[in-house]
């Protein structure tokens, strides 16, 4: 083996904290293969990596996993009889991540998937390569997607004649936080909008989380955040209090299954329910 590539476990190394990147600036996780340079990339705010393979026991296993997206190419820049194999490139990663405390769930010949937690941040990781000694890294760090587009005041309208209740995914909270982030106002202002058009409504606020932590934590956490969009319309634009009634249900009433962040971001939301 030559001996550039030989000591190259100890050249692979992942980098703290972990950041968004600007397409084609080094990788967040890890860093490049020697004599290896970064040929393009992708980068998007929110997308998913889907993996298929049939494990030992014969059993079809799918993966899917969604958030921050990075995908970066890597082109061999050495002479092509000393090209790197893919278990080569793949052995190192495997050990890369695996310092870090990360593991594998899957290697075939031409690709590998990892995952690495790091922080409060879950990454996936897919190497792919062709055997020409150049290869790609998919990663994808676990989180909620941002929602832009809203509901209006005649959206919640039909919603709540339809069914009894609309859905909010447009107020947003930080972390273990009751306190509404400004990027909320969208929203809220809506909300605010269909309760002055409809005068006669008086609704529940209800607050909804995922089931990550304790019960009896998350059902307080529901409750103050319900009371905070409560109070938001009161405050900001003079809903009559009495019209109002904020209540929280923790993690009682899911509408998706909280086995995957995908799943758990469903289920963190606000509604509006008819009294």
């Amino acid at each position: 083996m030559n001996k550039v590539f030989s000591s190259v476990i100890l050249a692979i190394w992942l980098s703290t904290p972990i950041f968004a990147q600007s397409p084609c600036d080094l990788h967040p996780l890890l860093n490049a293969l020697p004599q290896h340079s970064i040929s393009g990339c992708e980068e998007k705010e929110y997308d998913k990596l889907k993996v298929d393979f049939t494990d030992r026991d014969g059993t079809w296993i799918q993966y899917e996993k969604a958030g921050y997206f990075l995908k970066t190419y890597y082109s061999f820049d050495g002479d092509w009889e000393k090209r790197p194999s893919n278990a080569m490139i793949f052995q190192n990663y495997i050990q890369a991540v695996a310092s870090k405390g990360g593991s594998v769930i899957n290697e075939s010949k031409s690709v590998v998937l990892l995952t690495l937690k790091s922080g409060s941040d879950t990454w996936w990781i897919q190497i792919q390569s062709d055997q020409s000694g150049t290869f790609s890294v998919s990663a994808v760090k676990e989180e909620s997607m941002n929602q832009y587009i809203v509901l209006s005041a005649e959206d919640i309208a039909k919603e709540m004649e339809a069914n009894g209740k609309a859905t909010f995914y447009g107020i947003f909270f930080d972390t273990d936080k009751s306190e509404i982030k400004p990027e909320s106002k969208e929203t809220l202002e809506q909300m605010a909008n269909y309760l002055k058009s409809n005068a006669q409504v008086n609704v529940f606020i209800v607050g909804h989380t995922d089931n990550t932590g304790a019960f009896e934590h998350n059902q307080k956490l529901s409750e103050r955040r319900a009371e905070a969009v409560v109070n938001y319309l009161i405050e900001n634009y003079q809903i009559t209090a009495s019209r109002l009634e904020e209540y929280g249900v923790s993690s009682l009433s899911p509408v998706s299954a909280n086995t995957s962040e995908e799943g758990k971001s469903k289920n963190r939301r606000v509604e509006m329910v008819l009294k």
